[in-house]
Formats: structure tokens, C-alpha cells, sequence
């Protein structure tokens, strides 16, 4: 297959639109240049957070901070920890991490993800509807048919489909490739309507999967089409450099964490999903065990140090991507104004692969910050906080998986 075509079949929303231009009052290719952007970046860590250091001890304002909280002691109020949520009827350790961002129970079949129903609201006016990066893992994006979202762990592929043109050969290649896209789909689509009457009702159900699937991809081709020959912006950040080995997660992180920037600063999406994860060893200074491993700390003091060390760096550079966020003006706010960031993990306790209270952060946008929401623990389920996510952009979804409401406590500001 084409890698053109490979690009634009599993990643046309890997392209970008303008930067906010205050001149023009908004984005020049927005549906409506008046409504203001916001935005949402969703971070799983697959291997849990050490709660001892992350979830403070007392609930409400007045709180006391925690280790990693103290590292983003700058930010206190525009940030919420939350504990005692989880997703009822998820379960299975590991397995629960591609369902952190669906709330589907393990007993059926995945579902489409928080960012990818929110891209269907808001995607149109960005090249991206969404850009789901690595930091070591992303199995946490899914389409209403429940299939896989595929991410990318190379940031300086990421960059050139960001901001580097093709040629106009290239670009004329790229338009008969969409084109000969679309003539795929509707044969196979009629191909497949044929068969229809011949079917069992299971087989009926699968096939209408297909044509949500087929459905999808041809509005992906269309809106890549509209955006062929559409100028990427640019920007005076030089394309990063990927780290030759996977042990140098830090720099992975990092490498994310400064492509998340410029794809909101550029407004070439408004919805990115990571994971911060590696399975055996790290370059983390005084860490000589694996990670996956050291999650599995079983209460050694000597694990659990080490652990907190790699648990660290992902605070760290999460207070760069804060201050960077809150450094960079549009229009009237900053960028950490209208991006809404949720931080959380499949595992609430990874040494024993619970899936209850899990670790919860919610950064940034319109939220009343600077609390520690505490519930009791398995009596409020985390897609609640996904409501409120989708009510923050305007939305007035009063469900979302098996959420029965809005989170209580996490007010709009």
C-alpha cells in the first residue's frame, strides 16, 4: 500500500490548520470565527500512579500537598484532584487500559472513546480531529465500532505531517489517492449491500459496523481533500529529534509534551491523547529496575522509591507543558485557559492490578479548581467526570458510557 494513501486511510487527521490570528478575529477556517477554541488532552499512564504520593489526605481547598502535586504548586488553582472514582464493570488489571477513556464494562464490546465523540462535535475546524500521540503507549482511542485508533511514537513524523508541505507533485498524488479512497469505499459498500438480505441477524449487526466504519473513513477522505492544498503554518520550533531507544522515556515525554503545544498553539487540533508508559528499564537517574516491574512494587520501600522517580518526570514535564500553555496568548486567554487536560490511570493500585479509586487529575479550562474531590470509593463512576468534560465544551450530553450525570463538586467556573 501507498504510504500516502497509509496516511491519509489511518491518520487523515494528521494535518493542521492556522494559528489563532487576532486580526482576523479568530480562525480563518473555523465554521463560526466567533466561537471561542477549546480544547482537551487526555493522558493515561497504564501503569498506575503511586497514590501515596499523588492523592492528598485531606479533601477539599485546604489540602495539603502531595509530592507530585507539589511540583505544580504553581498551578494549585487551576487544578482538581479527584479520588474514589473508577469505571463500574471494568475490570481485568492491564486489560482495563482500553477502556480508561470509554467506561465500557469488559463483558461488551468497546465503544468510541471520549476524544474521538468529542472530535465528532468539534473536529471540523481543524485539520486534525484528533492527534493521538505515544509516550511509550495509546491503546486508549476508539471509534464508535469499536475499533483501535492507531498513534504515532515518532514526533518527527508527527511534525512533518504538522508543518512541512508537500510539493505540488506530492499534492496531486495525494488528491487521486483520496479520490481512488472514495471509489474503494462506495464499491465496497455496495458490494457489501448485496449481501445483506443473505445474512444472518449477527452477521447484519457486524455489517453495519463495517458501513459505520466505511462511513467514517469517507468523511476523513472528503475533509482531506479539503485541506490538500490548504498552506500548513509554521512555526520557529525545530522538527525534534526521537530517542534511538525506547529506555529514554523521559525524552519521549518530552518530545510529546512539546508537540501537543504547537498542534494547540497552531490550532491544528484541538484533541490529543498519550500514554507515559515503558514495560522494562528507563534512563531515569537512581533507577535500576524495570518499570513495568517496579509497579509491581509490592510495599519495598527500595521499589517504590525508584518507582516515584520515574512517576516524577512525567510531573515534571508536566509542569513545562502547563507553563508553556499558560505563556502563549489567543485573543484575550491563554492557552491553558481553553485546553481542559485529564490525567488518569486504568489501575488504582498497580502492584495488585486493582481497577478501583483510580488516580484522577483535571487541569485547566473552565473548571473551579483548587480542591481534592474525595468520593467513597466505587460509588461514583469516572465517566461522570466525562460528562462534565463535555458540558465544559458546550455540550449538553447528559451521559456518556455508564455515567449517570455530571461529576458533582467539579463546577464550571
Amino acid at each position: 500500500m501507498n504510504i500516502t494513501r497509509r496516511h491519509f486511510l489511518q491518520g487523515t487527521t494528521a494535518m493542521l490548520g492556522l494559528p489563532w490570528l487576532e486580526s482576523l478575529g479568530g480562525f480563518a477556517h473555523a465554521a463560526n470565527s466567533a466561537a471561542e477554541p477549546r480544547r482537551l488532552l487526555l493522558i493515561n499512564v497504564p501503569l498506575g500512579l503511586y497514590q501515596d504520593a499523588l492523592k492528598p489526605k485531606q479533601p477539599g481547598a485546604r489540602y495539603a500537598a502531595s509530592e507530585y502535586l507539589a511540583v505544580l504548586d504553581d498551578f494549585r488553582d487551576r487544578f482538581t484532584v479527584i479520588s474514589g472514582l473508577d469505571h463500574p464493570g471494568v475490570g481485568g488489571g492491564h486489560a482495563a487500559e482500553a477502556r480508561i477513556f470509554t467506561g465500557v464494562p469488559s463483558n461488551k464490546r468497546n465503544a468510541r472513546s471520549l476524544d474521538q465523540y468529542l472530535a465528532s462535535k468539534i473536529g471540523q475546524h481543524t485539520r486534525f480531529d484528533t492527534l493521538p500521540l505515544s509516550a511509550g503507549r495509546n491503546i486508549f482511542s476508539w471509534t464508535e465500532s469499536g475499533t483501535q485508533v492507531p498513534a504515532e511514537s515518532k514526533m518527527a513524523n508527527v511534525y512533518a505531517r504538522l508543518f512541512l508541505d508537500e510539493s505540488q507533485a506530492t499534492a496531486q498524488k495525494v488528491t487521486q489517492d483520496i479520490a481512488h479512497g472514495k471509489s474503494i469505499m462506495d464499491l465496497a459498500q455496495r458490494q457489501a449491500k448485496s449481501l445483506k438480505p443473505q445474512l444472518s441477524q449477527a452477521d447484519q449487526d457486524k455489517l453495519e459496523e463495517y458501513f459505520e466504519s466505511v462511513r467514517e473513513t469517507e468523511r476523513r477522505l472528503v475533509k482531506s481533500e479539503g485541506w490538500v492544498h490548504t498552506p500548513k503554518p509554521k512555526v520557529n520550533a525545530p522538527a525534534p529529534k526521537d530517542p534511538a531507544s525506547g529506555a529514554e522515556i523521559v525524552t519521549q515525554l518530552r518530545n510529546v509534551c512539546d508537540m501537543t503545544h504547537l498542534a494547540f498553539q497552531t490550532d491544528s487540533t484541538r484533541i490529543v491523547t498519550f500514554g507515559y508508559f515503558q514495560q522494562n528499564n528507563v534512563k531515569v537517574e537512581g533507577v535500576t529496575n524495570g518499570y513495568h516491574p517496579l509497579s509491581h512494587h509490592g510495599q519495598d520501600p527500595n521499589n517504590i522509591a525508584q518507582l516515584k522517580l520515574i512517576e516524577m518526570e512525567l510531573f515534571k514535564e508536566l509542569k513545562t507543558l502547563l507553563t508553556n500553555l499558560k505563556n502563549t496568548k489567543e485573543g484575550d486567554a491563554t492557552l491553558l485557559d481553553r485546553t481542559t487536560i485529564v490525567i488518569t490511570s486504568n489501575l488504582g493500585n498497580a502492584s495488585n492490578h486493582s481497577t478501583k479509586d483510580l488516580p484522577v487529575l483535571v487541569i485547566g479550562g473552565r473548571f473551579e479548581h483548587g480542591q481534592h474531590l474525595a468520593f467513597e470509593p466505587s460509588t461514583v463512576p469516572l465517566s461522570n467526570l466525562y460528562v462534565s468534560v463535555l458540558n465544559q465544551f458546550g455540550l449538553a450530553d447528559k451521559k456518556f458510557g455508564i455515567a449517570t450525570g455530571p461529576l458533582k463538586g467539579l463546577e464550571l467556573a
